[in-house]
């Protein structure tokens, strides 16, 4: 008996109640060893300064596949939040619910059954919370090591509550965590915290942008690798996280155990096999991976530029578009009657905005890297010298440059009327230093450049800033005009944005909340329409790729539980481009969605899902976890979770008053505003109304939801 108990047993009476309570629990610690979960999360409250060890049922390990659905599960049954009396939080620019801001919503950051293992592309976490952009449900995905070093280090995920009254860090060894000042951190790019944490292990952290609350600031791990959408950046600044750190030694990692390595090898072959086939057959993807979006985006009419104005990389001349009648190309009697010819000012090259363009003009750029473990490898990067100047006679702040994915490519690129993927890695490189979404910041830049043509801003404000230090052809204190195509205006904006004060009723204090949310911040104060210049469902900016011609896409966006996301399903157009209906692929929609929830479960890199079919990870789950279950059975649980986020989101949106099915509609430029060149010209993102009301009625009779969309006893 002392053998279990030391001296505790010894000296003092034995309590047998926690006696055995302690040795069910220790038990259950170990015994995820053998079935891929290691059944705890670090529940850390930032408030009372406390790391706990929390079980995890093993029942909803299994019943939820981990990662994403696991962390919904957690969300739902382990919220405490008060919401009689969060509800009384307003947004500082909004004035809506801010209950994203309460010290009390949770912070999730999990991994999935993948996460240890030798699964490729797997080297995946992902942070699910109440976003602080929407106010919805959000699961945001981030690369890298820190995912594979937390499972190892014997963690299902984090669990945090509370906000701290000072800046700290969270530091995790193996079983070990503990809080520390991080009042030396503050101010510091994410890079900067990297380069101060080094030795501590993998590190995750926020720039000044989540300090500060901007609404789409992003946590990153490597200096590079973001969780991006959402603005869970603003989450870890609202709790007073800046970083954590986790390290996972040689004798923890070698713990991990699965009920059945010999099978678990097997479809780890299968699937490395399929991607050195594909690397073999010269897949484009495999050299430049997203980088070479913009040239089938444009081609295809899907590529957003001047803020949505177009989509085929053709500037439009802003003097003849006008927005919400009025003359020029956008008046009520052309919305009804189509499209009609708004005059081209310039044509943005498509060739340069992409990877090979890229590559072309840095030769010395390599393929740099990969998250572990990853055959793909689609990471790049050039190493210029560090010391200020190399770089086109612009400031190096870092030892690495790397190459844009194809959102920010569009986003920071075409979006803003830039045409050149060197002056994209500019704003590439601020968004990653300063801790900020790319595509958020894309539209937030582009929304005001717009707002600024139309003669929109309030009376108080300046079509200008002035710049924050040298760079380019600007020097300190020069004038910035609010202007499409100017390459220095992203990281010279960005820096100011990340340091400005929500709520201040300054330009940049407004657009610390978005694009939509300064949108309605304007429109309520001046009465121009500028809500409708803003792309987004749910408040979430549109990801890159325009709807409008490609009917499966609006509603894959309507429908995903975090907003427009172009990673919740894999949407088809039925016919092309003509105008007809999706209504006959709600069904099929419905099913892809549910396939994504396993995959974001798991966790497994959507870039290799490609080559890794559903039977591969059917067998890997069976092999990690000892179940049989058949592909049927991981589609039944992904609907589960599917529906407990949507209600989660429809219990928020009655607290607000709002309805479900309005919350689903997409922006009113998607709606209303039909493309003017390409060959989506004359489009918008359905037929007519009564297209988009049949394709809604049916997505919602597909996943057995009222008419209302709310879900039947979830």
């Amino acid at each position: 008996m002392s053998h279990f108990c030391g001296d505790e047993v010894a000296n003092h009476p034995v309590n047998w109640s926690l006696f055995r309570r302690r040795l069910r629990l220790r038990f259950m610690a170990q015994s995820w060893r053998f079935d891929g979960f290691p059944g705890r999360v670090l529940s850390v409250d930032l408030t009372k300064g406390t790391c706990e060890e929390r079980f995890i049922p093993h029942e909803w390990c299994l019943a939820t596949m981990g990662g994403k659905a696991l962390a919904t599960k957690l969300l739902v049954e382990w919220d405490t939040t008060d919401y009689d009396s969060a509800v009384a939080k307003r947004h500082p620019v909004t004035g809506r619910m801010d209950t994203a801001a309460h010290p009390t919503t949770p912070l999730l950051f999990m991994t999935g059954p993948y996460q240890a293992s030798k699964i490729g592309s797997s080297g995946r976490a992902v942070v699910v919370t109440r976003s602080p952009l929407t106010e919805c449900f959000i699961d945001t995905y981030i690369g890298g090591n820190i995912g594979h070093d937390l499972r190892k280090a014997g963690w299902d995920g984090l669990f945090i509550t509370g906000a701290s009254d000072g800046w700290v860090r969270l530091e995790i060894d193996d079983d070990s965590a503990s809080l520390h000042d991080a009042a030396s951190l503050v101010g510091c790019t994410t890079w900067e915290v990297e380069q101060q944490l080094e030795g501590l292990g993998e590190c995750l952290s926020i720039g000044p942008a989540g300090e500060h609350g901007i609404r789409f600031a992003s946590p990153l791990t490597a200096g590079r690798r973001a969780a991006g959408r959402g603005g869970t950046g603003a989450s870890f600044g609202f709790k007073r996280l800046k970083a954590i750190t986790v390290k996972a030694s040689k004798d923890a990692s070698s713990k991990t155990r699965y009920a059945n390595e010999f099978h678990l090898g097997d479809a780890v072959k299968k699937q490395r096999t399929e991607m050195g086939l594909r690397r073999k057959s010269g897949d484009p993807f495999y050299s430049f991976g997203t980088s070479r979006g913009p040239l089938y985006a444009a081609e295809n009419g899907r590529m957003p530029t001047a803020n949505y104005s177009s989509t085929d990389a053709q500037m439009p001349d802003f003097s003849a578009l006008k927005v919400a009648g009025g003359p020029g190309g956008k008046s009520d009697e052309a919305v009804a009657a189509g499209a009609i010819h708004v005059p081209v000012e310039v044509t943005l090259s498509t060739q340069e905005l992409s990877g090979e363009h890229w590559h072309d003009s840095l030769p010395d750029a390599k393929q740099s890297g990969c998250c572990a473990p990853c055959p793909i490898a689609c990471e790049a990067a050039d190493r210029p010298i560090v010391d200020g100047v190399k770089m086109r006679g612009r400031p190096v702040h870092i030892d690495r440059v790397d190459r844009p994915e194809y959102e920010t490519l569009a986003m920071l690129g075409s979006n803003l009327g830039i045409g050149s993927s060197l002056d994209v890695m500019d704003g590439n490189d601020a968004c990653n230093r300063l801790g900020l979404d790319t595509i958020s910041s894309g539209a937030a830049l582009s929304f005001v450049c717009e707002t600024v043509q139309h003669g929109w801003l309030p009376d108080e404000w300046v079509d200008h800033f002035h710049a924050p230090f040298d760079f380019g052809s600007f020097s300190k204190g020069d004038i910035v005009p609010w202007r499409f195509g100017i390459p220095e205006l992203p990281p010279l904006a960005l820096h100011v944005l990340a340091h400005a004060t929500p709520g201040d009723g300054t330009l940049f204090g407004t657009l610390t909340a978005g694009a939509v949310g300064m949108s309605e911040w304007i429109e309520k104060k001046t009465g121009h329409p500028t809500t409708r210049l803003t792309a987004h469902c749910k408040g979430l900016d549109l990801p890159a790729w325009d709807p409008r011609g490609k009917r499966g896409n609006a509603m894959a966006y309507m429908t995903s539980n975090v907003g427009a996301n172009h990673m919740r399903a894999n949407y088809k157009d039925p016919t092309g481009l003509p105008n007809r209906s999706a209504v006959d692929l709600m069904g099929e929609l419905v099913n892809s969605q549910n396939s994504i929830v396993i995959r974001d479960s798991m966790i497994l890199c959507a870039f290799a899902k490609g080559a890794t079919p559903d039977q591969v990870m059917l067998d890997a789950w069976n092999a990690i976890t000892g179940e049989g279950c058949e592909w049927s059975d991981l589609m039944d649980r992904a609907q589960q979770q599917w529906d407990a986020a949507r209600q989660w989101n429809v219990d928020h949106w009655i607290r607000q008053g709002k309805s479900a099915k309005e919350q689903d509609l997409l922006s009113w430029r998607l709606r209303n505003e039909p493309v003017t060149s390409g060959v989506a010209s004359g489009m918008v993102s359905f037929v007519d109304e009564s297209d988009e009301e049949a394709c809604m009625l049916a997505y919602y009779e597909h996943r057995e939801w009222t008419e209302g969309g709310v879900p039947i006893g979830a």
